[in-house]
């Protein structure tokens, strides 16, 4: 019988070439659980009934890929979906340029090798569109008035209202009628009445949230092998990205 022996830093080195950058962040239970049931308190102001909180975003390196129905992973087939992947992440990294390419005369470790399940990674190299329903000036869903469920937004490509009474549709220009700041429209212009809702569509990273931490040996010969985890597909994004005083 052969006895497969993995290289490490090898290993690395495949992630630096062929990986992708994205962004993690940490998470922390909010200390409003109840200790009985586990629950987060409803419209928390910490993390908005969520149940975490989450560490400023720091930029990684990871090989990502589709699940796939391969040997590989028959063994935990049941806990995956449609739209999951796996993520590999290396204990060390080749040095990072300020242009962001590789430093060969030296490593660095990852930070990111601690992840673990409930941790957010964002995508920094795609997007999704959606469209979203907001009311203005109105909290919807425990968030800010007028601000998107998605937080990464990139563009927004469009607002309009709908009128159901005339069955008119009203287009509002960027820049004249509304300014985007983040994930939240602020009107200077032309604008919807106070609480009537409009539509947005709009553009913003990919958020996954990190479902399971495979179990699998990560220590051989005295090197530590890239860690895997499933992601899954997290609508939403991140309600409250508070740093952990």
């Amino acid at each position: 019988m052969v006895d497969i022996q993995l290289n490490g830093q090898k290993f690395e080195d495949l992630i630096a070439r062929h990986g992708r950058d994205v962004m993690w962040q940490e998470s922390f239970r909010c200390s409003c659980c109840n200790l009985d049931s586990g629950q987060p308190m409803y419209g928390c102001p910490v993390c908005g009934g969520t149940g975490f909180v989450y560490e400023p975003a720091i930029k990684c390196r990871a090989l990502i890929q589709s699940v796939t129905t391969t040997k590989d992973y028959l063994a935990y087939a049941g806990m995956f979906e449609v739209g999951d992947a796996i993520m590999s992440v290396s204990a060390n990294m080749l040095k990072r340029t300020e242009s962001g390419g590789f430093d060969l005369s030296g490593r660095e470790p990852v930070p990111m090798f601690n992840i673990g399940s409930g941790d957010i990674v964002s995508l920094t190299d795609d997007e999704v569109k959606t469209s979203d329903i907001l009311a203005r000036g109105t909290e919807v869903r425990q968030r800010p008035p007028d601000t998107l469920l998605n937080p990464k937004v990139t563009k927004v490509i469009s607002i309009r209202r709908h009128d159901p009474d005339t069955g008119t549709v009203t287009q509002y220009v960027a820049g004249e009628d509304y300014e985007v700041q983040g994930a939240t429209i602020h009107w200077i212009g032309n604008q919807p009445p106070e609480g009537t809702q409009y539509s947005v569509m709009y553009m913003h990273r990919p958020v996954y949230t990190v479902y399971a931490v495979l179990p699998r040996p990560r220590h051989q010969n005295g090197q530590d092998l890239p860690r895997a985890v499933v992601l899954r597909y997290y609508p939403g994004g991140v309600l409250r990205e508070h740093a952990v005083d």
